[in-house]
């Protein structure tokens, strides 16, 4: 994965272009991988023995009963239990159900670099680094360097902060190398034992059980670079590594079948580089090399991204002393990019309005299989704040305790070059913030198609990073260079544009940049990274100008017939005055980008053709630091003073859980009634104790909760009357309840004008529909402005109600734009197709034209009129409905 993105970030998702929650970890897995979680979250039909009111039940008593019921702590052992499974529970050797919660000690045994504030110039991976070293320094001091990494990275200050959590779990991340000598296949390395033994005492000082997770296996069981190696995924097609992954495992067996402190075996982590079937061939094959050694210890059972169910029914095939895995990433990765943290857990952990999704639906797959479960991964307080973030983190785990499932967060360590948790990071505890460090050099704005699947922003909105003030040490004049660049995968599509790029002096507002407004390579210099990239400065469609642009804006894509990863910038030299401060602005867009990366950079050095421009404030360049540079970071590791997530801190190890997701009651009984001075709602009152009132939203568009107004908040009655409403126009309503804490789910959306239907012939604005499946609403550049639909997907549909006063024949104008042409789309009438119509190449994505279809006969009354995408890539404004003669 590219080193301008996180790899975590890639791994745990679904496709760039549609995301969803529950993800995986890394690029592309993780599209995938939440996308099919989050499927399984809207809908999931009742267990044979739970009907859907139960389950919705079930899930309202959860959510009264987390904070007030605290699950069992499973206190320090002095001799720890050996653990197995029972039917859906982890268990003592005496059947005792056992708590299980913790972290992952990512970045130790298997380095990700973005987790590490480093990387760079094609170091990106922990293979990369290596090669590298050897390379430079010979291969006796690559190992001599690693080994002093690992030896800082995690020390027994680490296990004591990871008990102070409460923690009694943490899952191990092991890159086959560890244990196995590389350049002696099926040979232990003199030190294979180091590490997992030196865990294995630590942990059981303090009570806390491990779980050996084989995170990267030789030859890599995925593409992504979590697992050490990116780009690989050859464990699948060589018998060689399959053969060598078998006796890795047979070494870890048989060191460790007695020992009881170890909580389970991960065979082989996140194993989506084949498919579903192919990866229960192979995990199921090394679950039989485990049992031939190892009869003790329970193996886990990894699903491939959300389906654990392809494994069948263990027990039925022979399969004892096991439980699933799953990774679940809601939020993240692209899935909900507009919705704040506190939607997205409260409906993954409350299973939302139904009562049937998210960790309910989980739950009632779990109980089918009759088989324990494990959450080896997740991140619920990244970005949400300290104190939200905590009790989202608290929430988390007991409500997976709640269903007895263990559960291990991404991850106790995260560590860059300024330091600090902001609103939260990946990590609980991250080094503290470096206060003698210049700020607002290096990296200083970034999108990215795995932080927001698409995005049309101002630097001040940027989705991955925001710029902050720029403060220049020291004084006197000094150069620094603007970069702009971009870069995508080599399975990347990247199309992004900027404008109205500005560097200004905050004292004297006098701008430091050269043609920020573009219209010509006047100031700029085009830099080559990796591959080869299309810079266009005069680039005039108005489809892809970015918010806040005007005119001809930079555009940024791959050429005709380049594969690969690409990787370009343009930058121009600025002069800046020590002692003083700049403010960075502009604005860019990513046009439908898939894997792909846009940042802005502030760097004392000119950019050099053939090397990558990162953030190297702080940073090591491994690729030319002498080895004293590279020892000294690596040290720095085990010492450096650490600034600890206050919100996990307080929350996590706290003897009373939270009362966040104590849902009041969705309220009922919405009505909605014309009224003189416009609409008035009443609804049934909630009977809380603690209610303070409620939320009332108002929408032009049916069934889009993240586009309502809301009109009020903290209301104290249980009526509303809407005196802005405008006569004659359709509006949906909803109502929620809120407490000092918690919102309910809304209620059932109402209509003001439930008979509405529009009259023909009549011309309708797209958005104006009344039922819509996948499509998205974006701003429009066509004569009258407004809003057009997009996003069409085969299946996907818009659909209006329509009336006619007699039976006549009527003929349908469609104002289309499409940026490469497309199959179309069919248009039917009470679901009779009556028109197709293909889309041609308009010339963009906001280049309109008026297409006439054929006509139809309609006959007097009501109707239900749809345009159901045939095909992708198309946008529509409006259809004039008109009479034929």
């Amino acid at each position: 994965m590219p080193a301008s993105r996180p790899v975590r970030a890639l791994a745990r998702h679904v496709p760039a272009t549609q995301s969803s929650p529950l993800v995986p970890s890394r690029p592309s897995g993780w599209l995938a991988v939440m996308a099919l979680l989050s499927l399984s979250a809207c809908g999931g039909t009742s267990a044979p023995d739970e009907s859907a009111q139960a389950q919705t039940a079930n899930a309202r008593a959860l959510a009264a009963s987390i904070g007030k019921i605290t699950p069992p702590v499973t206190p320090p052992a002095v001799e720890l239990s050996f653990l197995r499974s029972s039917g859906t529970q982890w268990v003592k050797a005496n059947g005792e159900a056992v708590q299980l919660k913790g972290t992952n000690l990512g970045n130790w045994l298997v380095q990700e670099f973005w987790m590490m504030g480093q990387g760079g110039n094609g170091v990106i991976d922990q293979c990369t680094l290596e090669a590298q070293l050897s390379t430079r320094f010979g291969y006796a001091e690559k190992e001599r360097l690693i080994q002093l990494y690992r030896d800082n990275w995690i020390k027994e200050r680490d296990w004591d902060q990871i008990k102070a959590f409460g923690f009694n779990l943490v899952r191990l991340p092991i890159l086959w190398s560890v244990i196995e000598d590389e350049k002696k296949p099926k040979t232990l390395r003199a030190d294979a034992w180091k590490y997992l033994d030196w865990s294995i005492a630590e942990a059981k000082k303090r009570g806390i059980y491990l779980i050996l997770d084989l995170h990267g296996a030789v030859g890599g069981q995925t593409p992504n670079d979590h697992t050490g190696c990116s780009g690989q995924n050859k464990y699948w097609t060589s018998t060689e590594f399959q053969e060598r992954t078998r006796w890795l495992w047979e070494q870890i067996a048989a060191r460790y079948k007695d020992e009881p402190a170890v909580a389970a075996y991960d065979p082989l982590n996140e194993p989506w580089g084949s498919t579903a079937e192919d990866m229960a061939t192979r995990v199921t094959e090394l679950y039989q090399t485990i049992r031939k050694i190892d009869n003790k210890h329970i193996v886990l059972l990894p699903a491939h991204y959300g389906n654990f169910e392809v494994y069948g029914d263990p027990a039925a095939k022979g399969m004892s002393n096991v439980a699933f895995e799953l990774h679940p990433y809601p939020g993240l990765f692209g899935d909900r990019p507009n919705d704040a943290p506190y939607d997205i857990h409260r409906d993954w952990l409350r299973c939302g309005p139904q009562g049937t999704g998210g960790v309910c639906d989980v739950n009632r797959r779990v109980k089918a299989s009759n088989t324990p479960m494990l959450m080896g991964e997740f991140q619920p307080w990244q970005s949400a704040g300290l104190d939200l973030g905590g009790r989202i983190g608290r929430a988390t785990y007991d409500t997976y305790g709640s269903y007895g499932w263990a559960a291990t967060n991404w991850a106790y360590k995260f560590v860059s070059t300024g330091g600090g948790q902001g609103q939260g990071t990946w990590g609980m505890v991250t080094n503290a913030v470096d206060v003698n460090r210049d700020t607002g050099l290096g990296l200083a704005v970034k999108a990215s198609t795995w932080d927001c699947a698409k995005w049309d922003a101002r630097f001040a909105d940027a989705c991955a990073k925001k710029p902050s003030t720029i403060k220049i040490g020291g004084s006197g004049a000094k150069t620094y260079y603007l970069v702009i660049k971009t870069g995508a995968t080599g399975g990347g599509s990247p199309d992004v544009t900027f404008d109205n790029i500005s560097l200004v002096h905050d004292a004297s507002k006098a701008e430091m940049l050269v043609n920020g407004g573009f219209g010509s390579a006047n100031g700029w210099t085009t830099l080559t990274i990796n591959g080869s990239e299309n810079f266009d400065f005069n680039y005039r469609v108005g489809d892809k100008t970015p918010v806040g642009g005007d005119g001809a804006v930079l555009r940024a894509s791959r050429p005709a017939g380049v594969s690969g990863l690409i990787n370009g910038a343009v930058y121009q030299a600025v002069t800046l005055q020590g002692g003083q401060s700049y403010s960075l602005s502009g604005s860019f867009r990513s046009n439908n980008s898939t894997e792909t990366w846009a940042e802005v950079y502030l760097v004392p050095q000119e950019p050099t053709p053939g090397v990558d421009v990162v953030d190297q404030a702080g940073k090591v360049d491994f690729t030319r630091a002498p080895v004293a540079e590279i020892e000294a970071l690596f040290k720095s590791y085990g010492s450096q003073a650490y600034e600890v997530n206050k919100g996990l801190a307080k929350y996590l190890p706290a003897v009373a859980g939270v009362s966040l997701f104590s849902l009041p009651a969705q309220p009922k009984g919405l009505t909605v009634t014309p009224v003189a001075n416009g609409v008035e709602l009443s609804w049934a009152a909630n009977g809380e104790p603690d209610l303070a009132g409620y939320r009332v939203y108002r929408n032009r568009l049916r069934g889009d909760a993240s586009s309502a107004t809301r009109l009020v908040s903290g209301h104290k009655l249980n009526t509303y009357t809407d005196t802005f409403a405008e006569p004659g126009v359709r509006y949906f309503y909803t109502v929620s309840a809120i407490d000092a804490e918690d919102e309910s789910y809304r209620s059932e959306e109402v209509t003001n004008l439930p008979n509405y239907s529009v009259a023909l012939p009549a011309k309708i604005e797209a958005e104006d529909y009344s039922a819509m499946l996948g499509i998205q609403l974006e701003d429009c550049s066509d004569t009258g402005g407004g809003k057009d639909v997009g996003h069409f997907e085969p299946g996907r549909y818009i659909e209006f109600e329509v009336s006619s006063a007699s039976a006549a024949k009527f003929a349908i104008d469609y104002r289309l734009a499409s940026g490469g042409g497309s199959t179309g789309f069919e248009v039917l009438i009470d679901g009779v197709k009556v028109d197709a119509m293909a889309v041609p190449d308009t010339g963009g994505w906001q280049s309109w034209k008026t297409l006439g279809g054929a006509s139809f006969n309609l006959a007097a009354g009501s109707h239900r009129l749809r345009l159901q995408a045939v095909g992708g890539g198309w946008n529509i404004n409006y259809l004039i409905v008109k009479k034929m003669n």
